[in-house]
Parts: C-alpha cells; structure tokens; sequence
C-alpha cells in the first residue's frame, strides 16, 4: 500500500513572494536543503544533505510540471523512496494557502522514511519557510537533524 504526506499552511505573504521561495535556488537552498534548482521543466537537479543510514545524502529530482505561480510537481529520489513532490498555492487575499503533498512512498522502508520526513515539515514549513518570506535567518536545522539520525539508527538497531 502507498502512503502520502500531506501539509497545508497558510502564510502572511502574497503568492508571488511565496512562489518565489519555490522557486528560486537560493531560497530553496535556505529552507529546504543545498540544491542546483532552476524552474524549468524537464531540468533534473538534486538537493544535498548529510548521508544516512541506508542513504547517501543526495536526492535526485526532475521537474515535472510547473505552472506558475500556482503549481510544481517534482520527482524526488533518495535511499529507499522514490516519489513525487507537489506544491499548490492559492491566493487568499494578501496570504497565500500552499499544499504539499509528497506521495508514493512504498514497503516497510518507504513507510518509515515518511513518518521521518513527515518530522521534518515543522521546521521547513513552519520555521525555516516563513524565515525566508519574512527576510530573517533561517533556525538552525541542527536540532532536527540530530533526531532524524536518531530515529534512522534507533529503526535499524530494532530491524
């Protein structure tokens, strides 16, 4: 059975700002993960991050679609998931509504990195994100690193 993440939040900024951390190299490598993005279908990039157990700190994407400012869908590849990633956003007035969804998680192995990934959306979503739309530093992801290792050792020391 397939498993999907989903998170939906709203932020005090315009669509066109929002967009633009989605979409610009620099924000993305602020909020998400260092990456070579650019916002052109077909344009295959990766995102780097420390390696892990069972996972060599590299995940590879490909734009799939884009239409701007509302809607991206990358394919995402790393360890054992293979997925694909959607942003949604939607004007509400001033703010702007975005929906991600990250689906296809497959196996025992894809269910348990997506329990982990799920984890990590506070920070992004919530903390790192609205850091960049709001022009300040980013909160260190130390903290969030940290447990996501812990999770991954403690699930092999049990398998």
């Amino acid at each position: 059975m397939s498993r999907s993440i989903t998170k939906t939040i709203e932020y005090p900024h315009p669509i066109e700002a929002v967009w633009s951390a989605l979409i610009d190299r620099e924000a993305l490598s602020q909020w998400l993960m260092p990456t070579d993005f650019a916002p052109e279908v077909g344009h295959r990039f990766e995102f780097r991050t420390d390696p892990g157990p069972g996972f060599d700190g590299i995940v590879r994407c490909e734009v799939l679609e884009m239409v701007e400012p509302r809607w991206m869908r990358w394919s995402w590849k790393g360890g054992p998931v293979d997925t694909i990633v959607t942003f949604e956003l939607a004007p509400l007035g001033g703010r702007t509504r975005l929906t991600f969804r990250q689906e296809g998680f497959e196996g025992l192995s894809g269910h348990a990195v997506s329990w982990i990934l799920r984890s990590g959306f506070t920070h992004m979503y919530e903390r790192a994100l609205p850091a960049v739309l709001d022009g300040r530093p980013v909160p260190s992801r130390m903290g969030l690193i940290a447990s996501i290792r812990h999770r991954l050792l403690t699930r092999e020391e049990r398998a």
